[in-house]
């Protein structure tokens, strides 16, 4: 049996113990109607939601694309090869292992979608270039450590949540974003840092 098809399976039989068990108890509390009222608004601010979603995304995507057609993306990633370059040491300077990591950090900071394929990329160029040994997996670590920890000047998916629920300043929570994923991107190097020096 494939891992992926039981694990869905799992995951179905989870939701239908969850929906069952609700749908008796409301029944047997006698709160049925109320359990069919509430199920009835979830749907409609559902599609709310998803169709304020699709306009947001859909704008989002064409800026995205216009930014990557015109090398805006290209141009920024070559102004912060040099900041790159102390991060990832091991890398050549006009290597395409740092382009790309370059590329796949500036894309995750403007919130683009590019930043997971370009990831994957770089990931792959590195590996290429310094191979599996110590220098490799410290590049490929950085570069994990920069794109999961969250910093991002323009949440897109989170700004798109808030305007779609009908906040008034949905753009409010990117600087808090901001500030939060970039403690967390310095804490994450400084304890890889640190814990690199207790493993040596």
């Amino acid at each position: 049996m494939d891992v992926h098809w039981a694990y869905a399976f799992c995951m179905d039989l989870v939701w239908v113990f969850m929906v069952a068990a609700g749908s008796l108890t409301a029944f047997l509390t006698g709160r049925a109607q109320a359990m069919t009222s509430s199920v009835l608004d979830g749907v409609a601010q559902a599609i709310g939601v998803g169709i304020g979603l699709a306009g947001m995304f859909s704008l989002w995507m064409g800026v995205e694309r216009l930014a990557e057609e015109s090398g805006l993306v290209d141009m920024l990633s070559r102004y912060a090869r040099p900041v790159l370059k102390i991060l990832f040491p091991h890398l050549r300077p006009s290597g395409n292992a740092l382009s790309s990591a370059a590329g796949s950090v500036l894309s995750n900071v403007l919130g683009l979608s590019s930043a997971t394929p370009l990831g994957l990329k770089a990931m792959s160029e590195i590996e290429e270039e310094l191979g599996q040994g110590s220098r490799g997996v410290d590049s490929m670590s950085t570069l994990v450590i920069l794109n999961a920890a969250g910093f991002c000047l323009f949440p897109s998916t989170i700004i798109a949540l808030r305007a779609a629920s009908g906040s008034r300043v949905p753009a409010l929570i990117a600087g808090p974003c901001a500030a939060a994923g970039l403690a967390a991107t310095l804490g994450g190097l400084i304890a890889y840092r640190a814990l690199k020096k207790l493993e040596r």
